[in-house]
This record gives C-alpha cells, structure tokens and sequence, in this order.
C-alpha cells in the first residue's frame, strides 16, 4: 500500500482496527470492491473445490487468482497499488470484511465513514 499523507506506512498501523480506514481508502471504487468480491469469493470456492475434489493445484491457485483480479482492479480504478504480502494477516481479515460489507450494501456507506472519496 502506499504511504499516507504523512509519510507513514500503513503497515506501522499498531493493529487492524488502526490499518482498516488505511484499507478503505485504497478502495474507494465501486468497480474496485465488486472486483475484490469477485476476487475473494473465486478464491474461497477454489480453496472449497480443492478440497473437496482432493486437488492441491486448485488450493494453490486460489492466492494467485484472488492476487491477479484484486490488483488488476487497483491499477485499472484505483491507480495505486497494494502490497498484501507486507501483512497477510491484515489484508484477509480486510478482505473478509470488504467483502461482507459489499454484500450488504454498506461499502459505501464505510468508505463516506473514513473520509474517503470515491471517484
């Protein structure tokens, strides 16, 4: 993710609930969060599917999927980057709660919330 107007990094956010409005900021996009959804939800059916079928490939190629359709719309809406790897932990609990909060219809709502803006 890219530094704040400060300068800080998101990742020195002392816990989740300090790096969430971070998170909302750097998707303020509808088109970025329906993508994510996409992302997140093609991802948990591949870990499912690999499971259930007994195919470690599909479990494999859930990251790399979630990865490619969730960056993709950051460079194509956004026009910034994320950097997931600097705190796995963070940006699935993130995306978990993105996701349940596109679902619900209440994204927007979130991002109007941490003053973001969405273009």
């Amino acid at each position: 993710m890219s530094a704040s107007a400060t300068g800080a990094s998101p990742y020195d956010a002392p816990s989740f609930e300090a790096f969430w409005p971070s998170y909302v900021r750097m998707h303020t996009r509808p088109e970025t969060q329906a993508l994510h959804a996409v992302a997140t939800l093609s991802a948990i059916t591949l870990v499912a599917a690999g499971v259930v079928t007994m195919r470690p490939s599909l479990v494999v190629l859930a990251p790399v999927v979630d990865y490619a359709v969730a960056q993709t719309s950051h460079r194509v809406f956004e026009k910034n980057r994320t950097t997931p790897w600097r705190h796995h932990a963070w940006h699935a609990r993130a995306e978990l709660r993105m996701l349940w909060l596109v679902l619900r219809g209440r994204m927007r709502a979130e991002v109007a919330r941490h003053g973001a803006v969405d273009a």
